[in-house]
């Protein structure tokens, strides 16, 4: 088969993100073949990424926090729908606006599963991000993207990243096959700990 043109590569991502409104909508994408380089027209989001709120020292409110845990989830709900993997869910991922939506964003590690396929097993994304069988090289299906969103969650709610990854790929390989997976303090109510934790 051929490779998709950029053309076909942009019908692809424009009927992806189309009918949803926790996907941020793409409009276009133009090719400059002469500086070899992709411009890409999308929703304008003006609120920026929730890395954003990470970097600033977090969100502990959780009215913001449940906002954050019922859309992105339906956005995925969609993608998985639809058979498409997002396999970069993280806060820079998810964009927000003026009108306190959160929408997911960056469709270029999107993976569709056919109807033979059942899971994936490339080594693309963040890895800080990545889930434990994703991290480890195993084959991985949609429960990798929503790893990504509880991470997010913790990630947001703690502002910082709850493991210490400063020793790298490998130390977070260790640290994810050694450690409990990451949980939020007793500040937090039962009900949001328990949804992070499932």
């Amino acid at each position: 088969s051929t490779p998709p043109t950029p053309a076909t590569a942009a019908a692809a991502a424009a009927a992806a993100t189309a009918g949803c409104p926790q996907l941020v909508s793409f409009y276009d994408a133009y090719v400059n073949p002469t500086e070899g380089t992709v411009s890409i027209v999308q929703e304008y989001m003006d609120g920026g990424s929730l890395q954003e709120i990470v970097d600033g020292g977090g969100c502990a409110a959780e009215a913001v926090l449940a906002h954050i845990a019922r859309e992105v989830p339906e956005g995925l709900a969609f993608l998985h729908e639809h058979r498409q993997i997002h396999r970069d869910i993280k806060p820079a991922n998810l964009l927000l606006n003026h009108k306190g939506q959160v929408k997911i964003s960056d469709f270029g590690l999107v993976r569709h599963l056919d109807s033979s396929i059942s899971q994936a097993d490339t080594f693309v994304g963040t890895f800080t991000y990545m889930s434990p069988e994703r991290i480890c090289g195993e084959e991985y299906s949609y429960s990798a993207d929503v790893w990504g969103v509880g991470l997010t969650l913790v990630t947001c709610a703690l502002g910082r990243f709850p493991y210490d990854h400063s020793g790298g790929y490998w130390g977070l390989v260790s640290a994810l096959r050694e450690m409990d997976p990451p949980s939020l303090p007793p500040s937090f109510s039962p009900a949001f700990r328990d949804f992070v934790r499932q």
